[in-house]
C-alpha cells in the first residue's frame, strides 16, 4: 500500500503541535517510539505500518483541547440535511444531539461532531438510554470512530 509519507508527516506534525505535545509526550501516550515519530515528522521515514499511524492519531485525537473540538457559538446550532421537527423553538443542545443521533445519518452527525466536538456527542450517546439499543449502539460506534479518525487527519 502507498503512503504519502511527506503528508502523514505534516499532518502528525501539525496535529502533535495543536494539541501541545511534545514528541516524546505522544511516544509515551502511544507506545511508538520518539524516533519514529521524529522521522516521519522530519520526512526521514522510509516506510510506516499503518497500527503505528493509527496508535499516533489515537492519542492525538483524543489529546486536542476541548475548545478545539467543538465550535459550537452561543445559542447556535448546526444545519442539517435531514429536516428535523421540533415543538419548541430550540431544543436543549443534548435533546439536539440524542434525536439527531437517533436517525444516524452519517453527515448529520458529522455536523454535530464539528459543532459540539467529538467527546460532547459521545459522552451524550453514552450517557442516553441509547446505548440499549445495540444495533444502534454498533452503527454510532462505527460512525464515530470514523469521524474521529478523519478529524485525525484533516
Amino acid at each position: 500500500m502507498f503512503y504519502d509519507l511527506h503528508y502523514i508527516g505534516s499532518a502528525l506534525k501539525r496535529e502533535r503541535k495543536g494539541a501541545n505535545l511534545t514528541q516524546g509526550e505522544v511516544a509515551a501516550r502511544s507506545g511508538v517510539s520518539r524516533a519514529t515519530i521524529n522521522a516521519l515528522e522530519n520526512f526521514k521515514a522510509r516506510d510506516v505500518n499503518v497500527n503505528t499511524l493509527s496508535q499516533l492519531f489515537d492519542v492525538l485525537a483524543t489529546a486536542r483541547p476541548s475548545a478545539e473540538l467543538g465550535s459550537a457559538d452561543v445559542g447556535a446550532q448546526p444545519q442539517f440535511d435531514f429536516p428535523y421537527v421540533w415543538s419548541s423553538a430550540r431544543p436543549s443542545d443534548e435533546l439536539l444531539i440524542i434525536k439527531v443521533l437517533e436517525r444516524a445519518i452519517f453527515k448529520d452527525v458529522l455536523h454535530l461532531c464539528r459543532h459540539y466536538g467529538l467527546i460532547r456527542v459521545t459522552k451524550v450517546l453514552y450517557d442516553s438510554t441509547l446505548k440499549e439499543d445495540a444495533l444502534l449502539m454498533q452503527t454510532l460506534t462505527r460512525m464515530l470512530s470514523n469521524i474521529q479518525k478523519g478529524f485525525a487527519l484533516a
